[in-house]
Parts: C-alpha cells; sequence; structure tokens
C-alpha cells in the first residue's frame, strides 16, 4: 500500500522548518545591518524562535553569517539577471546596472555591514566577483563606443566604480543620506568618464526601459 505524499505527516514539519529558516534569516538581516556584533540570543528573539530552534538550522555564527553573505550575493545577482543589457547602448546598459545594484542595496548593505564586522573585506571581495565581472564587461563596452574617458586602466577603475558604489552604499548605513539611485548612477557615470549631460540621458533611457 502506498501513501500519498501530501499526506505525509513529514510535509507539515518540512513547512514549519523551511518557515522557521526563512523567519530566522529575515530578522538576521534586519537586525545585522545595524548591529553586526548582534549575539545568536539577540538573533533568536529577533526571530521569535527559541535557541534550540536557531541552533538546529545554524549549528555556529559562523554558519549563519555565511549562509546570510551567500543569499545576499545570489539574491543581487538575481536581480541583475532581469535585464538583457548585451542588447541595450552601452552607456544606458551601465546606468541600468548601477540602477538595480542600488534597488537591492539592503543586501549590499548587510555584507558591507558583516565586512566591517567578522567577514571580512577578502571573503567579501570573492563574493561580489560575479557581480564585478558584470560590470567590467559593461564598462569595457561602454570605452569602445568611445564615449568615456580612458585615463585609467579598465581593472584599475572597474574597481574603483565597486569601492565607490560601496561608499555610497556605506553611507546610507551610516544614515548620512538617502538616495532613490539616480545621484548614485550619475556619480558612477561622471566617475566612468561620462559627461553630466549625457549621464542624466542615460539614467533616463535606462528608467523608461525599467518601466
Amino acid at each position: 500500500m502506498t501513501t500519498d505524499a501530501t499526506s505525509s505527516p513529514d510535509r507539515p514539519r518540512r513547512r514549519d522548518a523551511e518557515a522557521n529558516r526563512t523567519r530566522i534569516l529575515q530578522a538576521a538581516h534586519t537586525l545585522l545591518i545595524t548591529d553586526p556584533n548582534a549575539s545568536m540570543d539577540d538573533l533568536a528573539q529577533a526571530a521569535g524562535v527559541v535557541r534550540r530552534t536557531l541552533y538546529a538550522h545554524f549549528p555556529t555564527r559562523d554558519a549563519l553569517i555565511t549562509g546570510l553573505g551567500d543569499k545576499a550575493a545570489a539574491d543581487i545577482l538575481e536581480a541583475l539577471s532581469h535585464t538583457d543589457r548585451t542588447t541595450v547602448e552601452p552607456a544606458v546598459a551601465l546606468a541600468d546596472f548601477s540602477l538595480t545594484i542600488w534597488t537591492a542595496g539592503d543586501q549590499y548593505r548587510l555584507l558591507i555591514s558583516l565586512a566591517e564586522s567578522e567577514y571580512g573585506t577578502a571573503r567579501l571581495r570573492d563574493l561580489l566577483g560575479p557581480i564585478r565581472a558584470q560590470g567590467f564587461d559593461l564598462l569595457a563596452r561602454a570605452r569602445d563606443t568611445g564615449r568615456f574617458a580612458t585615463h585609467l586602466p579598465l581593472e584599475v577603475l572597474s574597481d574603483a566604480l565597486q569601492a565607490l558604489t560601496l561608499s555610497l552604499l556605506r553611507s546610507v548605513n551610516d544614515g548620512l543620506w538617502t538616495d532613490s539611485g539616480d545621484r548614485a548612477a550619475r556619480a558612477i557615470l561622471i566617475a566612468a568618464g561620462l559627461p553630466g549631460a549625457d549621464a542624466d540621458a542615460a539614467i533616463e533611457q535606462a528608467k523608461l526601459t525599467r518601466t
């Protein structure tokens, strides 16, 4: 006699476990942005679960931090995958890339907070590698149009633009400013060598393609 999988008593338990894991990750994400040194007790309380439940999913703090970092990076890549920028004019594609990064700012701000505590800048750089590669390719395409400055080697400029993006996001962490993404994208495009008026036009065109 076979048992219908939908009636298995294990299924509700699995659903509860998945719901608890999701709740823990969401609570940890919110808490660690503002308090990267929060304890496991703090995290359990924020998630509304007992310590035993927290440790059942994440046996150590490092396991939780690693899970959060991996998920944040994956979420950023997923957000970037929504647009095919290979068919878009390079300046507009780079503007869209910057705007998309800004909309994924919560994930970035979490990674910044973790990097400033126990996560480490080297680990952060590894996580951001695939994202940096996309930005590098877009910047290379943009330079081929002749509209962008060539005063820095491409690799150096690409790293500098990512550092600028992280700095702008960190300023949000520190409560120094807020931005919808337009000013941040403008700063990136101008730093890449595009004149201000052209940067503004590229941003407006990118916003039209996103609606």
